[in-house]
């Protein structure tokens, strides 16, 4: 994407965070988008590109063993993907009206952001999209139907190897061919300002660290700890996709019990888990978070203003 500058954060335990930012520096709201499991933040290229030709500044990443990011001391979990998130808002954001995004194992960020960094989110009082995520821990299947069981066992066919062979899968990752998503390809670098494609984002990542990410998640739960996020009431969005077949209906209902005073939207009619990218779901994403952009800038010029009058 022309005009995208690449940076770097270190995170407290060494690991070297790319970000990639759109925008000018003068705008007057960031949005922060972290990204989904086994992705990279160009899942976020549609509204990278379209909200930063509105005159916002937009900040994606690549999670820790995510496309060009690195593993730091502490094993990838999702608790470490929220101090992830809440060091590269420091870096990156460290004043003024921001909107946090997160789609997915993003969102769970976000998530953990709330329950153990409370102070952040009521300092900052962010205006935050929650898309096709959770606030308890991953499922192998999704539903009741047929459908989801024969998912479900497809999925246990290459997790389970995964969490407890990870050098076995090491060895047939490294046969693949490597346009395959899963081929590990740990010398190849991505030299572009622009992150690499999801379907690259772990040819660098050792099957272990995957592994330990995929517990992480298994085991994962931010349920009656988001009091601070709950606080922001309406600034607080949650969008799903009708046809999810990760994160189902019935965890999206969950995280919205969890927070009562945030906007439950519909599912979006015939999209899928990869709402920011998929066909049908990216531009109800993309308005979600302009009009967030917008009532942040609003707000920020208000309170500026009230200020100048005393």
């Amino acid at each position: 994407m022309s005009g995208t500058k690449r940076s770097i954060v270190v995170t407290d335990d060494g690991a070297r965070l790319t970000v990639y930012t759109d925008g000018s520096s003068r705008a007057g709201v960031t949005l922060i988008l972290s990204h989904g499991f086994l992705m990279t933040a160009d899942a976020w290229r549609i509204q990278a590109r379209q909200l930063a030709a509105r005159g916002l500044r937009v900040v994606r990443y690549d999670q820790r063993v995510h496309g060009n990011s690195t593993a730091g001391e502490a094993a990838p979990t999702v608790d470490r993907l929220g101090a992830d998130l809440a060091a590269v808002i420091n870096a990156t954001a460290p004043r003024g009206p921001i909107v946090l995004a997160g789609h997915s194992m993003g969102g769970m960020a976000t998530l953990t952001v709330a329950a153990h960094r409370p102070e952040l989110i009521r300092s900052r009082r962010p205006r935050v999209a929650l898309i096709s995520t959770a606030c308890s821990r991953a499922q192998l299947v999704p539903g009741n139907h047929p459908l989801h069981w024969a998912k479900a066992a497809a999925r246990a066919s290459y997790s389970y190897p995964v969490c407890w062979l990870p050098p076995a899968a090491d060895v047939v990752r490294r046969r693949l061919p490597s346009r395959h998503p899963w081929a590990l390809r740990p010398d190849v670098q991505h030299h572009d300002a622009t992150p690499p494609p999801s379907r690259q984002a772990i040819r660098r990542t050792q099957t272990e660290q995957i592994a330990q990410l995929w517990k992480s998640l298994r085991t994962y739960t931010t349920a009656e700890r988001l009091h601070a996020l709950d606080e922001l009431a309406d600034q607080v969005e949650i969008l799903s996709g009708e046809l999810d077949d990760w994160i189902p209906l019935s965890q999206t209902r969950e995280l919205a019990r969890q927070l009562p005073n945030a906007l439950l939207h519909p599912p979006v009619l015939g999209a899928g888990h990869r709402l920011p990218s998929d066909r049908v779901g990216h531009a109800a994403v993309t308005e979600v978070l302009s009009r967030m952009a917008e009532a942040a800038l609003r707000r920020s010029e208000s309170t500026a203003a009230a200020s100048a009058r005393l």
